[in-house]
């Protein structure tokens, strides 16, 4: 089997039937639904029950307790059983051509790479996702935003071999780590291939991880942490590594991180990023201090 669609879900039948109907619609067959209930309370199961009776779709099901999106991921990637693997959030969907695109351009212009980057658009058919760079066939997710004008969000697909060669960590009392954290890991095997086409539609809901991710980060620092000081040790530039220093800045003060800058990744630069930190934390972080 080619492709694995991973799907993480927590209460979101009301959004998912858009996602299965996508599925339904698809052009190529040559992928499974992998959905892992991250502990939903509503119908969710009796939706996916009552689809795999259809027999549409190639659906594969599994619950576990709610830990949060990064165990659920964990857990679906050792699921997986395509070569390949794409998230798509519950609240998304595919267009009707994606495993169809996905699959004529790793079998016809694959050499070695990790991966595919492919567009985003809205529903509306307008692309958030930009790459200035015209030439450029293939990079890592991070050159591509740091040299070759990558811009906006964009839809990942990797070879489940890599995946499974990392994990996003746990801590206790959290359930959110940023997918940046994995990405930079992978980054680290290879490059992506370019594919400039619009192969997943993204909605923006109010209930959603970007409307609220700012309070979502502040949640979850030490899985922030965890991000940003990989983030840090692969930076190559002074500049990228003083940037991220200041957003570690900013949630090392909102937590009150002890020895925050003797400990930092670069303490100098931490030294540095002290007060743009400070402003950054003002700005994103401080709001959320006397919440529960």
């Amino acid at each position: 089997m080619l492709l694995t669609v991973f799907t993480p879900t927590y209460n979101r039948a009301a959004t998912l039937p858009r996602l299965y109907e996508s599925l339904a619609r698809q052009s190529s067959r040559d992928f499974e639904w992998l959905i892992v209930d991250d502990g939903s309370s509503d119908t969710t199961r009796v939706l996916i029950d009552e689809w795999a009776r259809e027999g549409r779709v190639n659906i594969r099901y599994v619950y576990k307790d709610n830990g949060g999106k990064p165990s659920a991921h964990n857990l679906g990637v050792r699921e997986a059983r395509g070569d390949l693997f794409i998230c798509v959030d519950s609240d998304d969907y595919l267009a009707d051509s994606a495993v169809q695109t996905v699959t004529e351009s790793w079998g016809c212009e694959s050499g070695g790479e990790v991966g595919i980057l492919a567009y985003k658009m809205l529903s509306d058919g307008r692309s958030v996702t930009e790459i200035r760079d015209t030439e450029v066939t293939s990079f890592t997710l991070k050159d591509g935003y740091d040299r070759h004008g990558l811009t906006g969000d964009t839809a990942l697909v990797f070879k489940t071999e890599a995946l499974r060669q990392f994990e996003f960590p746990s801590f206790d009392g959290e359930k959110f780590i940023p997918e940046g954290y994995l990405y930079d890991k992978i980054d680290t095997l290879g490059k992506l291939l370019v594919v400039r086409e619009k192969i997943y539609v993204c909605e923006y809901l109010n209930d959603g991880y970007t409307a609220n991710m700012k309070r979502i980060l502040y949640k979850n620092p030490q899985g922030y942490f965890a991000y940003i000081e990989n983030r840090l040790r692969i930076d190559r530039s002074v500049k990228h590594r003083f940037l991220d220093s200041v957003r570690y800045m900013a949630m090392a003060i909102a937590h009150r991180r002890p020895r925050k800058v003797r400990e930092a990744v670069y303490p100098l630069l931490a030294l540095l990023a002290y007060l743009p930190g400070y402003m950054l934390y003002v700005r994103d972080f401080k709001r959320y201090k006397n919440e529960s």
